[in-house]
């Protein structure tokens, strides 16, 4: 009896791969390539200190060496979406694993803050690439809807382990074997993919539809620049105020170029975006819900971490075991919500999850000063990662949901771009108010910095009751695959 996520034939798919062997080799490979990313952002940030003592690097040099990923990652997923697409997602998934294993090497040796930022920057740009091709290559390999639904539920599971696994192992890596160890761990998971990557998939059927002609490279040009112009102003929220010089200017910079690009994706034949993905109800309604409920999600994460380390006083090592059994909850539920979404939907999950999720947060939010693990973290992030594992799949499954075969790329490239830009503001918002809120409190250093958590935990779970509200409007029927010709703007048709 073959798996459900199992085929054994050999027919073309629908970007002209053909897979050899069974169908699951593809969610294997997409699914460690996801892990791997995640695993090596967590693994390294627990490292950061120890790489700003051996390398001698400054507050600035440090910041950009977190900066340069973030740049990198941000500005690049909804442009090597596109490219999946437009180049097959075999070719673009190679590419995005070479230059991830080169950048481990590069890390590993590097020698000064110049050579970490380089390396740091290439993980950034080829996990870009990595996150919307893998999820391309799972949306495009699987037809049946709850075939699909299952592989996206581990998929993103993996990504979850991954975190987990990174937070708990970097400490152990960094004390034992040094900080080089945790971009050199890496890199045979790379060889790895490296190998079966190539040998598993194989090359497109060249279309007139592909090549670099198809390419809208204005609009492209313009959708980076809008996208990393607003993620370098969130990420410079942590030296410079909101209504800054630094921070209007740049999100001025990041509405212009949104304005040229939706000038150009509304005029171009051959739209980078085609606008006419965001007719679709369930498509603009589910990456809302996702910006919205990944600015809570993403910031109150952080928010724990930091009470259990600043305010507990749990070291970088305990505090990654600390947050274990979380992890593995969530990676528990995220694997089993396939099943209950084939059932009755995704809509009444993610709808279900984050209120779960926003009910674990308020508990938490009642952290004392001196409480204990088992008392003030362990049950409630137990009930908040509970309702992570119902959610995050499940807006996945929706932001994707009936894309064609041909655009899957695309579609992943904008959830992913969705919720990484949500991600990026929300920690900046939630955090801000939080050091608002401590600056003005009296008392002990815990208890000051207890204050300005709770509040920053209770609007983020304002935040999160709030998404779980717009998720009502996501129509609860399956969204069809989209028409090509609906996905040409009205203009260039006429033309």
């Amino acid at each position: 009896m073959t798996s459900n996520l199992e085929r054994t034939d050999d027919r073309p798919q629908s970007d002209g791969s053909v897979v050899k062997g069974p169908l699951w080799y593809v969610a294997a490979i997409s699914c460690v390539a996801y892990f791997m990313v995640q695993f090596d952002n967590a693994v390294v940030s627990i490292a950061l200190p120890t790489m700003m003592r051996s390398l001698h690097l400054d507050v600035t040099g440090l910041q950009w060496v977190v900066n340069s990923y973030s740049l990198g990652l941000a500005g690049l997923l909804l442009l090597s979406g596109r490219l999946s697409d437009l180049f097959g997602r075999r070719e673009v998934f190679l590419a995005g694993l070479w230059l991830f294993t080169f950048g481990s090497v590069l890390g590993g040796f590097a020698q000064n803050g110049g050579e970490l930022v380089a390396a740091r920057a290439a993980h950034g740009v080829s996990s870009a690439i990595l996150l919307p091709s893998s999820l391309g290559l799972i949306i495009a390999a699987y037809p049946d809807k709850h075939r699909r639904n299952r592989a996206i539920s581990i998929w993103g599971a993996a990504s979850i382990i991954g975190g987990v696994n990174g937070a708990v192992l970097g400490g152990v890596l960094t004390h034992h074997w040094g900080w080089r160890s945790t971009l050199f761990f890496c890199l045979p998971i790379g060889c790895v993919l490296l190998f079966f990557g190539t040998r598993t998939l194989t090359r497109r059927v060249p279309t007139a539809r592909t090549g670099i002609a198809s390419l809208d490279l204005p609009g492209a040009i313009c959708v980076v620049s809008a996208v990393t112009a607003a993620v370098y102003a969130t990420i410079g929220l942590k030296n410079h105020a909101w209504l800054s010089a630094h921070t209007l200017l740049s999100f001025a910079v990041s509405i212009l170029f949104l304005a040229a690009f939706l000038l150009i994706e509304s005029r171009t034949k051959r739209p980078m975006v085609p606008l006419g993905i965001f007719r679709s109800r369930t498509i603009s309604m589910a990456n809302l819900v996702s910006f919205v409920a990944t600015t809570a999600m993403a910031s109150q994460v952080i928010l724990v971490v930091l009470y259990i380390q600043n305010v507990l006083g749990y070291d970088p090592q305990k505090a990654g075991l600390a947050e274990l059994p979380g992890g593995l909850t969530t990676f528990v539920v995220a694997i089993v919500t396939a099943r209950f979404v084939k059932r009755i939907g995704a809509r009444p999950i993610l709808i279900v999850g984050l209120l779960v999720y926003a009910a674990g947060v308020v508990w938490i939010a009642r952290m004392p000063v001196h409480g204990d693990y088992w008392g003030a973290i362990f049950w409630p992030m137990e009930l908040l990662c509970a309702g992570m594992g119902l959610t995050l799949p499940c807006l996945t499954i929706t932001a994707t949901a009936g894309a064609p075969k041909d655009s899957a790329g695309l579609y992943s490239g904008v959830a992913t771009t969705t919720r990484q830009i949500g991600s990026a503001i929300g920690v900046a918002v939630f955090t801000s108010i939080a050091a608002t809120v401590s600056q003005g409190a009296t008392g002990s250093v815990q208890s000051v910095l207890v204050s300005g958590y709770h509040t920053a935990l209770l609007a983020g779970a304002g935040v999160t009751v709030f998404s779980a509200v717009l998720a009502l409007a996501i129509p609860s029927e399956r969204l069809q695959p989209v028409p090509a010709e609906e996905l040409v703007d009205v203009q260039a048709k006429a033309a």
